[in-house]
């Protein structure tokens, strides 16, 4: 009875011994175990270099600098009908030309008004339009001996300030011994912006102020029509004479023509009245 207690009790200690060096895992420490791998898994997932990339380039879709670019270059754009910006920019006005009109414009305009009377044109009042100093109407529409016609067959009446009118009278006799006789021209008082190289700029035309005429062609003294789309680019005699004629008359600031503008102005001359509203005489 004794030696079986014995043996029992040393088979005992053998198996403690052995339960403390190789514990059994515990339950509750495997499901740890198992939580704490499944957690470090998904943090990778999240933050792996690939889906960090693409988290990136998503975000970025909203954001991406090309897209910023995109946007304020259309902020940027210059609408063609004349703003409070495009308006406040006096970069293209004639010299000493304000709005509304100074004392001084108007007595240059009334002394324009005086040389027109004695050159015998007859003209009128003209409705107020844009940023027109001082709007008249010309009924005949001949200047120096030059009748001028609408290439789209409008009858007018059409404004157009009384520099434009006298700087048209000027150089109506070089025009008329140069061989023109007729003058058909597209538009006179515009409401824009300036159009040049293809590309809207941010201030006003002088069109706006009645002072820029466009001319489609030009009818010499045997009929024949000088058409500036078609002719100018074969090297038309007369256009290009018009072209330096203008270009060397004091009365006028600039003629745009497919020479120098071939981009928006491939088929018209653009032609603009000198104005300094600086100088008592005007001219």
């Amino acid at each position: 009875m004794f030696r079986q207690a014995f043996l029992v009790a040393t088979v005992l200690s053998f198996a403690g011994v052995a339960y403390a060096q190789n514990p059994p895992a515990k339950k509750p420490a495997a499901k740890s175990t198992t939580k704490s791998t499944k957690t470090a898994t998904k943090t990778t997932t999240k933050t792996k270099p690939g889906a960090a990339r693409k988290t990136d380039t998503k975000k970025g879709t909203k954001t991406k600098p090309t897209a910023r670019r995109g946007k304020d270059k259309s902020a940027a754009r210059v609408p063609w009908v004349p703003t409070r910006a495009t308006l406040a920019n006096t970069a293209n006005q004639p010299v000493g030309f304000t709005w509304p009109p100074t004392h001084a414009m108007v007595e240059a305009e009334k002394t324009c008004e005086s040389k027109l009377d004695r050159a015998g044109v007859v003209w009128e009042r003209g409705q107020a339009e844009g940023r027109v100093v001082d709007p008249i109407v010309v009924p005949a529409m001949t200047f120096g001996g030059i009748k001028y016609t609408n290439m789209w067959g409008s009858k007018g009446p059409h404004v157009l300030d009384c520099q434009l009118a006298l700087a048209l009278e000027t150089i109506g006799p070089e025009l008329h011994a140069l061989g023109v006789r007729e003058v058909k021209y597209g538009s006179i008082y515009r409401w824009s912006n300036v159009r040049s190289g293809g590309v809207t700029k941010p201030y006003l035309s002088r069109h706006g102020l009645g002072l820029a005429m466009d001319i489609g062609s030009f009818v010499d003294d045997n009929g024949r029509e000088a058409v500036v789309e078609n002719d100018y680019k074969t090297g038309d005699a007369l256009l290009h004479g018009i072209e330096q004629l203008i270009n060397a008359n004091g009365n006028f600031r600039i003629v745009l023509t497919p020479k120098n503008d071939p981009i928006s102005h491939h088929n018209h001359f653009h032609i603009e009245a000198k104005a300094d509203y600086t100088s008592p005489d005007m001219r």
